[in-house]
């Protein structure tokens, strides 16, 4: 027996199973065939998260609060840009970055990170090539109090952002600061890692796939020391989630 069939055979016999149970090749993350598929794929994931937002809302806030999001639930953008400014206050912020998202205008968090006093800057994409501009990025993101950035999926089932770092977005910004604030729109949200993996294969498939992708699903959590779960290690101690559910 090959080492690659022993393993299976050994995480089959754990989950208490005879046999291994392929999925059936219809899955919507299967491989596609061609470039038409897979962007049909995508646009039924997109259509089908269209007809049951406000289901997936409710999972999304309830699978996030479970796994340790702290989530603001608000119907106007004024009520989203007084919890930013909240959280400024709470924390003592002196130092703010942001992401370049649209709905971080929407709400004005220009003028709810100001009001509280700290001050605000956006990070460069950490794959700029310019060393300094690389340099300053990094200092400015692990000295900066508080991340703020919008969302490009929320996955309702895990209660997971997803971020593809870009111009006007480091991953640092969500992830050196020690609390993060995500700002989410219904639109946003789509069921499963099925439907996000048909939407990378579909933007794959047609040339526009990101560099890299950071899956956050709550606070920043270790047990490799003891086997006692520590958070805040690798990343943000305090995640919020403001769901602006005006759409």
């Amino acid at each position: 027996m090959t080492d690659r069939a022993k393993f299976i055979a050994n995480v089959t016999s754990a989950l208490g199973r005879t046999e291994v149970i392929a999925p059936p090749r219809d899955e919507s993350t299967a491989a596609f065939d061609d470039v038409e598929t897979a962007r049909a794929v995508a646009d039924r994931a997109l259509a089908d998260a269209a007809s049951n937002a406000v289901e997936l809302t409710d999972r999304m806030a309830e699978a996030a609060s479970t796994i340790g999001w702290k989530v603001h639930r608000v119907s106007n953008p004024e009520d989203a840009a007084d919890i930013v400014s909240n959280i400024c206050d709470q924390k003592g912020a002196t130092s703010v970055l942001r992401s370049t998202h649209d709905v971080l205008d929407e709400i004005n968090v220009d003028a709810a990170v100001t009001s509280s006093g700290a001050t605000l800057g956006v990070t460069e994409h950490s794959g700029d090539n310019n060393e300094t501009k690389i340099t300053e990025s990094k200092s400015a993101a692990f000295s900066a109090d508080i991340g703020i950035t919008g969302a490009d999926y929320a996955i309702a089932e895990t209660g997971t952002i997803v971020l593809h770092p870009r111009s006007g977005l480091s991953r640092l910004v969500s992830l050196a600061p020690p609390t993060h604030i995500a700002v989410l729109r219904p639109t946003e949200i789509i069921d499963s890692l099925d439907e996000l993996f048909a939407h990378e294969r579909n933007d794959h498939m047609s040339g526009n796939l990101a560099g890299s992708m950071n899956l956050i699903s709550g606070p920043s959590k270790t047990a490799d020391i003891e086997g006692t779960t520590v958070t805040g290690i690798h990343g943000p101690l305090e995640v919020h989630l403001i769901i602006l559910e005006n759409d």
